[in-house]
């Protein structure tokens, strides 16, 4: 990945990317939380998630790695670095010969141990969106221990996120649980519906909550991370409705074959405009599958809401939540492309225009290829 893409990558958003030399250097070294990790080496790395399409045969259906990007000059993180892929085996090994260099102290032993702990909890999440960073973080409870400019997101931002998703799951709990407890009177009944909301929005346990968890044919241990996984779905389709105007604006330039292509593409050669137009075409269809997939989840997920709640079909909206860890999956990999690319596209034509020179809109065409999986053998296969 040359320097472009890196910074492009980084600079985008935080969905699928976390600078946290950049975060870390807002925080005061007297701050009473402090920053993100125990060592300064991974304090100066950028955190970045990868969406690989799994086999077919594989019980997800995509594969997310996380990657710890560690620049070789801090302060000019873009001009290279080396990379450890975090779901690697041999990645604690690799981190702990990086940061001790043979030293085997005992206080810098422990240190990584705690950084490492961070890093599982970075990687149990299947994007870096702060709304979901903060929502694991509290969860595993975390959340106090990590410092608010990692979550990136403001009380107003977090209550416009929250309330729409609070409201949604709060008229289903108080459908599936009826008449039941309350005995009758209002408020008693409010505050044990609330209980229940409280118990699915937290997502830690399942004490108090087993009457629902048995109605819903859900397994107790794995019934915390299916209501993570319900929750993220809420998150995306919050997100991908704001996204939408955008993100369909931005597959209009994508379509079109005069903007999506160099301005001054007469000094191109000929091979190297059939490599553009390749590219773009494969481009094209990616974007395409990206947004059917983000909707076909979402829409499949609202059915099975409105068929429970509307209609006293609980059964479909049972099979979503089953199968929620995999929508949310989905949906991570596809929302949060989308919402990189949109944010990317945005600075490129605000600053050059729709119609771009080869240097402006190569940055931004191999960006978004890189973005969306656009692989160079692919297009050679094509071309």
């Amino acid at each position: 990945m040359d320097r472009s893409q890196l910074r492009n990558m980084i600079d985008s958003g935080r969905a699928i990317a976390m600078d946290c030399h950049a975060i870390g250097k807002s925080i005061p070294d007297d701050d009473a939380i402090g920053k993100l990790f125990k060592t300064r080496i991974m304090n100066n790395s950028v955190l970045m998630k990868r969406y690989e399409p799994a086999l077919q045969t594989a019980r997800q259906p995509v594969v997310v790695t996380t990657l710890v990007y560690f620049p070789y000059d801090f302060e000019n993180i873009y001009e290279g670095g080396e990379s450890l892929n975090f779901n690697d085996g041999g990645f604690h090994n690799a981190l702990t010969f990086k940061i001790t260099k043979g030293n085997t102290a005992s206080d810098l032993q422990e240190k990584i141990e705690a950084d490492i702990a961070v890093l599982n909890l970075v990687n149990s999440m299947h994007s870096l969106d702060p709304f979901l960073f903060k929502s694991k973080a509290e969860q595993r409870d975390a959340g106090d221990s990590i410092h608010d400019a990692y979550y990136a997101i403001s009380a107003k931002e977090w209550d416009k996120i929250r309330m729409p998703i609070r409201e949604k799951i709060l008229k289903l709990v108080t459908k599936a649980l009826g008449s039941s407890g309350g005995d009758g009177d209002n408020t008693a009944r409010e505050q044990y519906v609330e209980r229940f909301l409280m118990k699915i929005w937290e997502a830690k346990d399942v004490q108090g909550i087993e009457p629902f968890i048995q109605a819903m044919q859900l397994e107790p241990e794995r019934a915390p991370e299916v209501f993570f996984a319900w929750k993220a779905v809420c998150y995306y389709q919050v997100r991908f409705g704001d996204l939408l105007e955008a993100l369909k604006t931005m597959f209009q330039w994508v379509g079109h074959s005069q903007l999506c292509f160099p301005v001054d593409h007469v000094n191109l050669g000929d091979e190297e405009k059939q490599t553009i137009k390749t590219k773009r075409s494969i481009l094209r269809e990616k974007m395409r599958e990206g947004y059917i997939g983000a909707h076909r989840v979402l829409s499949e997920y609202e059915h099975s809401y409105n068929e429970f709640v509307d209609n006293d079909r609980p059964q479909t909206f049972m099979s979503f939540l089953e199968n929620a860890e995999n929508s949310y999956l989905l949906l991570a990999n596809h929302v949060s492309v989308a919402t990189h690319s949109v944010n990317l596209w945005k600075w490129y034509v605000e600053q050059y225009g729709g119609e771009m020179r080869s240097g402006q809109f190569n940055e931004l065409f191999e960006g978004l290829n890189s973005l969306y999986g656009v692989a160079l053998e692919k297009t050679k296969e094509l071309a």
